[in-house]
């Protein structure tokens, strides 16, 4: 093997393994993740604000009794991210044939994973079926009482959001349609029983900021431009 060639088969296994490692551990290091707990505020556990969290809960049951929006809530919870989003676009943007727009996506929401999980355990809040000791909306009526994870920040809404930000990176004019499909998918929580409405609000302020901090990233510029590219070649389809 020449030395050219050498460098440049070289070059293009870096290049793969950066990505796979991206894709894996997000595109921010340590340093560079923002503290949650320094700009989100405590979640609220009396007066009005609570208040209103406890109607938009209550509000949430009557909705569920609607048969299309217990259904729709209920097909969004069963749907993989991905789905999700290519089902709210009409169109597959995330696939195997897209796989640097997904790589930028999966690393993105890594980061945000890597913000959201410390304040989750800071702040130990307890989600609204726990509390009041109801079922939730969920098909496996298992798991309709229990829940593995802290409600604040909402994980769901932190990811939708993640999602819709980064995807408006790369395909600006769908950019209301990416915003409506991470309010909507975020709002379902709320209906289901699965989250405070604050705990919506903060993950959307989550996601903001990750994604304020991911535009500064070399690593996420880099990878943004392949998914860009990518973007433009799936277009001409």
């Amino acid at each position: 093997m020449s030395k050219v060639l050498f460098l440049l088969v070289a070059g293009l296994f870096a290049t793969s393994c950066s990505q796979a490692y991206q894709s894996r551990y997000g595109f921010l290091t340590q340093k560079d993740l923002p503290d949650a707990t320094q700009f989100l505020p405590a979640p609220p556990t009396s007066g009005p604000e609570y208040d209103k969290d406890v109607e938009y809960y209550e509000n949430g049951k009557k909705l569920r009794q609607d048969p299309k929006v217990h259904d729709h809530c209920l097909h969004l919870d069963t749907l993989e991210m991905n789905a999700v989003f290519n089902e709210a676009l009409g169109f597959q943007l995330l696939g195997p044939e897209t796989d640097e727009i997904v790589s930028l996506v999966a690393g993105s929401v890594r980061d945000a994973h890597r913000v959201s999980k410390p304040v989750k355990e800071y702040f130990h809040r307890l989600k609204p079926f726990q509390v009041f000791n109801e079922a939730s909306l969920k098909k496996n009526a298992k798991k309709a009482m229990s829940s593995s994870t802290y409600a604040y920040p909402s994980g769901h809404a932190v990811r939708s959001w993640m999602y819709a930000f980064v995807l408006a990176d790369v395909a600006p004019e769908y950019k209301d349609a990416l915003y409506k499909c991470a309010q909507d998918y975020s709002d379902c929580r709320v209906i289901m029983g699965r989250h405070w409405q604050t705990d919506i609000v903060a993950g959307k302020m989550l996601s903001e900021k990750v994604h304020e901090v991911l535009m500064k990233s070399p690593a996420y510029k880099a990878q943004l431009k392949l998914a860009r590219e990518q973007y433009q070649e799936i277009k001409k389809k």
